[in-house]
């Protein structure tokens, strides 16, 4: 499984994610349905740079699950997303994992997620990752305080982010060349679809 942070060149793939949730998993992730529109109008507006958006890739290179960080004043929410047949392998709690990491590399001194409170798998991942839960009125909302990362831990995470980002290039090449008996048969133009960030 490969987990890295995604850059403003992948919004399309990121779009194409989230596009393909059905309205159950859009009303979870969201808080509500949204329609193709709006969903399209959110992803828009993402902002890569002041951000965190990491993705969960699959063996064949292709988002599984995504993971937002918003940079709040006081505190930053974060949210989730786990492709439906991928569900129940622990993907989701990597990604919380990573991504509370990301936040106390940057600074961040305080996390948050809401979501209704009857998913359940959310609920599941927020208890444990340490976050203090509280439920109202159908809407649940998870929260804990952040501690600034040791030197090992930042030096584990360039090291981990150096990592995936060339296995995710060595699995692209693999998903385009096919077999050994076949790689030398790709024209350059399929090259390069190949190395096309997928969704």
């Amino acid at each position: 499984m490969i987990i890295r942070a995604l850059t403003v060149f992948e919004r399309e793939a990121v779009r194409k994610f989230y596009l393909s949730l059905s309205p159950d998993d859009r009303r979870k992730r969201f808080c509500c349905t949204l329609s193709d529109d709006t969903i399209s109008g959110y992803v828009d507006r993402v902002d890569f740079t002041r951000d965190t958006i990491l993705g969960a890739f699959d063996e064949q290179a292709k988002i599984v699950g995504l993971a937002e960080l918003v940079r709040g004043t006081e505190a930053s929410e974060m949210a989730f997303s786990v492709r439906p047949d991928k569900r129940g392998q622990k993907i989701g709690t990597k990604l919380i994992q990573k991504l509370m990491l990301r936040a106390r590399l940057c600074g961040i001194a305080k996390v948050f997620v809401m979501f209704l409170s009857d998913n359940t798998p959310m609920r599941r991942m927020a208890t444990r990752a340490g976050m203090a839960l509280s439920i109202v009125d159908g809407e649940a909302h998870a929260e804990r305080e952040l501690q600034a990362p040791s030197a090992e831990e930042l030096a584990q995470w360039f090291m981990e982010e150096g990592l995936s980002r060339g296995e995710y290039v060595g699995t692209l090449g693999m998903v385009g060349s096919g077999s050994p008996s076949t790689r030398s048969a790709n024209t350059p133009h399929e090259t390069l679809q190949a190395l096309t960030p997928a969704a």
